[in-house]
C-alpha cells in the first residue's frame, strides 16, 4: 500500500530535519499528481494538509533547487528540471523506453495493434501499448484489467507458467493463493476439454491464438516473456480484425510476435512486478 501525501506530512517525525524532508516529499508528490498546469499554492497546503506558510517557505527551496519551477504565469508550481531528469533516469531504469521500442518495431512489421500485459491472479494488466497505424484497428488501453481466459495473453500465460507439483487447486505460483485459482477449474467437461487442447496448441505453436468471443471480430495472437522470475508473469500480443490476422497468415505472424517477446527476456525487475 502506498502512502498519500497527505499521510506522509502528518508522519510523526524522528526530527525537524526529517520532518521537513517528509513535507518536501509531500509537495514533490502533490505537484507530481496534480494536472499538467501545475497546482496553487492553496491548492497544494489542501492537498498536503500542511499550513500555507509552510507550503511556500518549503516551495521557495524546492524552486530554488531545480525541483519545482514556476509557470508562466507565475501562480502555478509544476516539475522543474531536476525532477524531470530524475523521471527520465528512473524510467529508463525500468526499461520501459526499450519495451515501448520493442512494441513499435511489432506494431509495424505486423500493422496490428502491440501490447505487453502482467498477469495479476486470475486477470491480466495490460502495461503499454502501441497502436496499428490501420484505420481499422484494436484500440489498445494500458491499464486496463483483462481475464485469462479472455485475452490471447492470458492463453499463453496459463500455457507457458510451468505449476508446480506440489500445487493443489485454487494455489498457484508456489502456494501464493493471492494468486487466484486456475480459472479454468469450474467449468464444465468439455469447455475444460476445449481449453486443454487451446493450451496444447499454444504450447506446439510457440503463441497462442485467441478469437473474440463478444462478436467484436478481433483475434489475438500472444507470446510469453521471459522476465527472469521463477514464473512467467508477463506476455506480448497483437490484437487485430481477424479479417486481416488471416489462419495462412497465423505462422508469419507468430513468429513476429515469439521475437519480439524473446529479444524483452531478462526486463528490470521493476517491469517485470509492474512497479512503473
Amino acid at each position: 500500500m502506498t502512502e498519500s501525501s497527505t499521510d506522509l506530512a502528518s508522519r510523526t517525525p524522528r526530527s525537524s530535519g526529517v520532518q521537513s524532508v517528509a513535507r518536501a516529499a509531500a509537495l514533490l508528490g502533490a505537484v507530481v499528481d496534480s494536472p499538467s498546469s501545475g497546482a496553487t499554492l492553496t491548492e497544494l497546503s489542501k492537498l498536503t494538509g500542511l499550513n500555507v506558510s509552510t507550503v511556500h517557505r518549503l516551495l521557495g527551496t524546492l524552486c530554488a533547487e531545480g525541483l519545482l519551477c514556476r509557470s508562466r504565469e507565475g501562480d502555478r508550481f509544476q516539475p522543474g528540471p531536476v525532477l524531470l531528469r530524475l523521471g527520465r533516469r528512473s524510467l529508463a531504469s525500468t526499461g520501459l523506453p526499450e519495451v515501448t521500442a520493442v512494441l513499435k518495431e511489432l506494431a509495424d512489421a505486423t500493422g496490428e495493434t502491440a501490447s505487453i500485459g502482467m498477469r495479476r491472479g486470475d486477470r491480466v494488466l495490460v502495461l503499454v501499448s502501441v497502436q496499428s497505424e490501420q484505420p481499422l484497428r484494436y484500440l489498445g488501453e494500458p491499464g486496463v484489467s483483462v481475464p485469462l481466459t479472455r485475452t490471447a495473453m492470458g492463453v499463453a500465460l496459463l500455457a507457458f507458467d510451468t505449476p508446480s507439483p506440489q500445487r493443489t487447486p485454487g494455489q498457484r505460483r508456489g502456494g501464493d493463493e493471492q494468486a487466484g485459482p486456475d480459472p479454468t477449474e469450474d467449468t464444465e467437461d468439455a469447455e475444460k476439454w476445449s481449453w486443454h487442447v487451446r493450451l496444447l496448441a499454444a504450447q506446439f505453436r510457440g503463441y497462442a491464438v485467441l478469437d473474440g468471443a463478444d462478436g467484436s471480430g478481433l483475434r489475438g495472437l500472444a507470446a510469453p516473456v521471459d522476465s527472469g522470475s521463477p514464473y512467467i508473469q508477463l506476455a506480448v500480443d497483437i490484437q487485430g480484425p481477424a479479417g486481416r490476422m488471416t489462419d495462412d497468415r497465423l505462422d508469419a505472424l507468430g513468429a513476429r510476435v515469439v521475437a519480439a517477446a524473446d529479444s524483452l527476456r531478462g526486463l528490470p525487475v521493476a517491469l517485470a512486478l509492474g512497479q512503473l
